[in-house]
């Protein structure tokens, strides 16, 4: 069942990068460019009375649920079993692809997108957590997983 899921990760993340560099009409841009202020584009996002739903969906919510999968990736690799390797592995990605995006002239880097990209991810990684936890179509069994129950 990991090898299963590692394959359907694995195109998961394929398919995503081609949305991100190719897909939704994407053309290259000469211009390179950078967005480092903090919640700017979310502000925009909810604040403008004329961002259409249709492109806050995509934005907002699309950022967040698109990549809640990446959460998942303890089930495959066991030193993403745990909330800060996951955290920091997938920041350090999700930014070097925003840089990369923004090389090429295929998107922006946006600190908004690693903030809500992130927060997807850590949606997916604490539903995982919870599957685990109450053992949700013996998730346990499937990807031999050890659960204890963790006291302060």
């Amino acid at each position: 069942m990991k090898r299963f899921f590692a394959v359907l990760i694995t195109i998961y993340t394929i398919l995503l990068l081609y949305m991100m560099f190719i897909g939704c009409d994407r053309e290259t841009s000469s211009t390179s460019y950078f967005q480092l202020i903090p919640f700017k584009t979310i502000h925009h996002f909810f604040c403008d009375d004329h961002i259409h739903r249709q492109t806050f969906l995509i934005n907002i919510i699309g950022n967040i649920f698109v990549f809640s999968p990446f959460g998942f990736l303890g089930l495959s690799i066991k030193k993403l079993n745990k909330i800060i390797p996951t955290t920091l592995s997938f920041i350090i990605s999700i930014s070097l692809i925003e840089l990369i995006q923004s090389i090429t002239g295929r998107g922006v880097a946006d600190i908004d997108d690693v903030f809500l990209n992130t927060l997807g991810m850590l949606l997916g990684y604490f539903i995982f957590k919870y599957a685990a936890w109450k053992n949700i179509a013996n998730i346990r069994t499937y990807f031999d997983l050890e659960y204890k129950l963790q006291t302060a």
